[in-house]
């Protein structure tokens, strides 16, 4: 095992660009692949990605729509999908990528693509809501915070992906989840693809300090990785004892150094899915039922408040940004990022070495490590006010091909791999964090309502009884539920 790991780790090193090794041998090791969780499964082949994406066609070439404008509503300031001018050619790779592929698809396409309203989601959620139920038509689609657009599903404005023309979810640019996980009864109507850049770097991993590490002794982790043995417990025996006091309080604080610095924030519903135990699934029938309830659900929620304040060598950290902070200072060997953190400009100028870690796996059992993506990314979805349905189809269609053709490999192989990364093992470990990717149903449709946020809230208030707390959730949650597959029923 050990030399056929360290066969896999000295390729990486002399060919930075084949990631045939991944494939072949680190998920023989390590993972068993479930094509349903399975995002962007074509980021992961050997050679040059971006000349190997140019040679795909997209089967797009005969149209022209003679000017016509594919007018888009985004939250916040419309960054998903336009760039500010004044933010291109400034050196961030990923602004300038958006910029290049909506110059393709408009020059492709004959079209112009327009921002047609931004704001904060809960302006945005009004706007949309009032547009549409008007019967206006005034915009074709919709790239958005996924709570948002989860309720506004339940008010019925948005058309079934499956009724839009030249869309395919079988080519490499959606999500592979939108046809599975996120399909019910032969419908979807919030769809996830390249499109939606932040599903990359809103996705959750660890980051840890190599040279902490190797001062404690803790190892080779990207061998525990890749043998599979990276577990929960394997983490907390490393972690559960060390603690400095170092601003010599005699009380635990921000001033001190720990094991991990790990906050009851967004960062720890990462937990549901890396223990694979996910909030929805269909039953034999298709019909998406709440699966959260499993024989270890308990355990893996004592678990975890142990964790987070019952052992020593862990940190709670107040928000988000607190953990990154503390760990740049060199307080914590390990701590939760967004992969989004590591182009941000405090690790790019981090002085000591650091590595990136997938969540660890509930047990040795388990056969995947599972990566959450935080509730900040967007998806896809189109007004029912919507007229042309050819023309936004070949239009969203052209924006996922281009972003998975442009955008995506920047960010995973320009800007993540050979920019940021500091070493071959944390590129290979990146793989595994990205290919394993789990959109949830019950996260993606919970619009604040169900137990997607579970971990978070049940650490951040201390609650320790999940059958407690699955009660009490239970009614809105069921609401939710009941009012998504009503609008999906609805579509006919």
């Amino acid at each position: 095992m050990k030399r056929l790991t360290a066969l896999i780790l000295a390729c990486v090193m002399l060919l930075s660009c084949i990631m045939l090794t991944l494939t072949s041998c680190g998920e023989e090791e390590t993972t068993t692949k479930k094509p349903t969780n399975n995002n962007n499964e074509a980021v992961f082949q050997e050679g040059d990605i971006f000349a190997e994406r140019a040679a795909t066609d997209d089967g797009l070439d005969e149209y022209d729509f003679e000017g016509k404008t594919l007018r888009v509503v985004c939250h916040n300031d419309g960054y998903e999908m336009f760039p500010a001018e004044a933010d291109i050619n400034k050196g961030d790779l990923v602004k300038d990528a958006k910029a290049t592929r909506n110059e393709a698809v408009e020059a492709k396409l004959n079209c112009n693509l327009e921002l047609a309203y931004a704001a904060d989601i809960n302006t945005m959620s009004e706007y949309v809501s009032k547009s549409i139920l008007s019967g206006t038509d005034e915009f074709d689609l919709i790239v958005a915070h996924v709570m948002t657009c989860a309720n506004l599903t339940t008010k019925n404005l948005f058309l079934n992906w499956y009724d839009i023309p030249h869309v395919d979810f079988s080519k490499p640019w959606w999500a592979a989840s939108t046809s599975t996980e996120l399909t019910y009864d032969g419908k979807c109507i919030l769809a996830i693809s390249d499109i939606n850049v932040n599903s990359i770097t809103s996705t959750c991993a660890l980051v840890f300090n190599k040279n902490l590490a190797a001062a404690y002794d803790l190892g080779n982790l990207y061998e525990l990785v890749l043998d599979g043995k990276w577990t929960y417990d394997a983490m907390y025996d490393m972690l559960k004892d060390i603690y400095v006091d170092s601003d010599g309080s005699g009380t635990r604080s921000n001033g001190d150094f720990y094991g991990g610095l790990f906050g009851a924030n967004s960062k720890a519903n990462a937990w549901l899915w890396a223990f694979d135990n996910p909030i929805i699934q269909k039953d034999e029938e298709g019909v998406p039922q709440f699966s959260i309830k499993t024989d270890k659900i308990n355990n893996i929620m004592q678990t975890l408040f142990d964790f987070y304040y019952n052992t020593t060598g862990i940190g709670a950290s107040e928000d988000d940004t607190e953990e990154i902070y503390l760990f740049l200072n060199k307080q914590s060997i390990i701590t939760p990022i967004f992969l989004g953190s590591v182009m941000a400009n405090g690790l790019r100028n981090f002085e000591d070495d650091y590595g990136i870690l997938p969540y660890p796996k509930w047990d040795e059992h388990q056969k995947n490590y599972y990566s959450h993506v935080y509730g900040e990314h967007t998806v896809s979805c189109v007004p029912k006010t919507a007229k042309d349905l050819e023309f936004i189809g070949v239009c969203t269609e052209a924006l996922a091909y281009e972003s998975w053709k442009t955008i995506t490999p920047t960010i995973y192989e320009t800007a993540l791999k050979t920019r940021y990364l500091r070493d071959s093992e944390s590129k290979v470990v990146l793989d595994i964090i990205l290919d394993y990717r789990y959109f949830d149903f019950g996260f993606i449709y919970d619009g604040f309502h169900g137990y997607g946020y579970t971990v978070n809230n049940m650490i951040d208030q201390k609650i320790e009884n999940f059958e407690s707390f699955y009660a009490k959730k239970y009614p809105n949650a069921r609401v939710q539920l009941k009012k998504v597959l009503r609008a999906f029923d609805k579509l006919g």
